[in-house]
């Protein structure tokens, strides 16, 4: 540590260092003038160290006037507090100062920094002056946090004979289901690059060039919705592997994930994670990401009414007018119909969403329940033919089990919320129907759990091509999707009927992909592989509320970067030069 301007850091003098002299420098983290002697914090990375500067320093009187945040470089010697702070590492010593120079003054702060108990700042405010909101020792926790997570992650991936390979960031455009950052191109006018909405089409051509084993920890941007889990650009735990299968992806995975909990001291899991099905999730829990800790499941009810089949859970509640405007929201928000509130105490339905309930209170009345159902009053049901009505369901079971107000209510539902409850989610369906159209649920290079059963299907296929089943896997963690991948396509003939199911014309396949299928013709292993959301996966563990407490440098939560000022315009010469104008829209 002993440079130019210091011998030691912050945060290491002991009583060992005892009479030692010393130069630190640092932060003023917090200042008190006496009349006789000053008492500062000085702060840096590393940890606080006391500074007394008594009243026979030269520049007293000026040092008097000294603000917080201003950085100084103190010579002095080492000595033993008469009162330690069991709280610092450097609680047991003091420096008392032989010379103090001011390096830089700061001005008053646009707000306080070193008030961990009483931080109120909006966030805003901290993303415009975020170097000033990295200084707090929370924000400098989240930073070594998630380095140590790197660290650990790369030592592993090492260990396990992976190559670290950076691709490009840019890249061409191709459709990948968020909208493409583009970049104008100088040298080619009227084209774009890209910016990698993931490193999809790279990593596959890695393997078709023998790396065998990949990794990176990748950018990745994109164009979409903002929410508390997602930025505009983020870092992706990236990982190929050639020559294995679904399973042998998994039984890396998990690993992986005993080798991170170990090392950053998390609760134990137990290995091997569950599995459940696409359609076992919604079924039991009405969601592809259930939160397991929530312990409530969707069960079948009976029904008197021929070819009605009812789904539902029960709760012991009171249907109050929050609740119900909750409710309310959730149905509206998943697009539910056929939605009831049944109440076994009044023996009726308390709340519809239909005006035309083709179910009445005596046929209700034979609901049947479980032991542990049979002192509770509410049943949230539902007799949607499809999926919609579990995913209801599933959504206000969420609501119940995570609203904190109903934790205390509700004990049997929710497990310990501080528990870590990992599982995977199989067997996805490959196709869904989306405006009358085969679409791919996850990307048109994900293989078929069984390829036979594709290749003699068409487009319009519809029911048919609805019950293929993707060999993909999704690692979810407390309700979140933290990772996902899949074994892809490495058939040639194969990935062009699945660009034939999806309708995508000759001369646009050639187009946007021409590149990557050019090299099926040159000889491909089977491989497969996953992606994590870094930045995701930190906020769970960090449990903080949002994503842009893990990335040093974050846009809000309508993705301005507060602290430049971006997106911001550009001048009319660039534009010139890379060939563009401004459209105004005159609307």
């Amino acid at each position: 540590m002993n440079t130019g301007y210091r011998t030691n850091n912050c945060g290491s003098l002991t009583k060992n260092d005892l009479k030692q002299n010393v130069i630190l420098s640092g932060w003023i983290h917090a200042i008190r003038v006496k009349k006789n002697a000053i008492f500062l914090d000085l702060r840096d990375r590393y940890g606080l160290t006391q500074i007394v500067i008594k009243s026979d320093e030269p520049n007293f009187d000026n040092l008097k006037k000294m603000k917080v945040e201003s950085v100084i470089q103190v010579t002095g010697q080492v000595v033993a507090r008469q009162v330690a702070n069991p709280k610092l590492t450097t609680g047991a010593i003091e420096v008392v100062a032989e010379k103090v120079k001011i390096l830089s003054e700061a001005k008053a702060l646009p707000f306080v920094i070193n008030d961990s108990n009483n931080f109120t700042a909006l966030e805003d405010l901290r993303l415009k002056y975020r170097y000033l909101d990295l200084r707090r020792k929370e924000m400098l926790q989240q930073l070594k946090f998630k380095h140590q997570f790197l660290n650990i992650i790369r030592n592993f991936l090492i260990a396990e004979g992976f190559l670290e390979v950076d691709t490009p960031v840019l890249t061409k455009s191709t459709p990948e289901g968020a909208r493409d950052f583009l970049v104008p191109a100088r040298i080619k006018k009227n084209a774009f690059y890209a910016l990698p909405q993931s490193p999809q089409l790279y990593k596959q051509l890695l393997m078709i060039s023998g790396i065998d084993k990949y990794y990176q920890i990748a950018k990745c941007f994109r164009d979409e919705d903002f929410r508390a889990d997602r930025q505009p650009e983020f870092q992706q735990l990236d990982l190929e592997m050639a020559f294995v299968k679904q399973a042998d992806v998994i039984e890396l995975v998990e690993k992986l994930m005993t080798n991170l909990w170990k090392q950053l001291n998390l609760p134990d899991l137990v290995f091997p994670l569950p599995w459940l099905s696409y359609q076992e999730a919604i079924d039991l829990y009405g969601s592809d990401k259930p939160d397991l800790r929530c312990v409530c499941k969707i069960v079948n009810l009976p029904s008197t009414v021929k070819d009605l089949f009812l789904k539902g859970f029960w709760v012991n509640d009171k249907f109050t007018d929050a609740t119900k405007k909750a409710i309310l929201r959730i149905v509206e928000q998943h697009q539910g119909k056929n939605f009831l509130v049944y109440s076994r105490t009044k023996g009726r339905i308390i709340f519809s969403t239909n005006n035309k309930i083709i179910l009445n209170e005596t046929q209700l009345t034979t609901l049947g329940t479980t032991n542990a159902e049979k002192e509770k009053d509410l049943c949230y049901l539902t007799y949607e033919s499809d999926n919609t009505g579990a995913m209801v369901l599933g959504a206000i079971r969420t609501f119940y089990c995570l609203d904190q107000e109903r934790q205390a209510k509700h004990p049997d539902f929710l497990a310990n919320i501080n528990t870590y409850r990992l599982l995977w989610i199989v067997d996805w369906p490959m196709f869904e129907k989306i405006d009358n159209k085969i679409s791919a649920c996850h990307h048109p290079f994900t293989s078929p759990l069984l390829p036979e059963q594709v290749l003699d299907l068409k487009q319009k296929d519809f029911d048919q091509l609805l019950k293929i089943k993707a060999s993909a896997y999704d690692l979810v963690l407390n309700g979140n999707e933290i990772a996902g991948g899949s074994v892809r396509i490495f058939d040639k003939q194969l990935q062009a009927k699945i660009f034939e199911i999806l309708q995508l014309k000759p001369e646009i396949v050639k187009e946007q992909f021409g590149f990557f299928l050019d090299a099926f013709d040159y000889g491909v292993p089977p491989h497969a592989g996953i992606a994590f959301g870094i930045d995701r996966l930190l906020m769970i563990l960090a449990k903080n509320n949002s994503i842009r407490d893990t990335i040093a440098f974050p846009k809000n939560s309508s993705g301005i970067d507060l602290l430049t000022n971006s997106p911001s315009a550009i001048d009319v010469k660039q534009l010139q030069v890379l060939g563009l104008k401004i459209l105004n829209d005159k609307k």
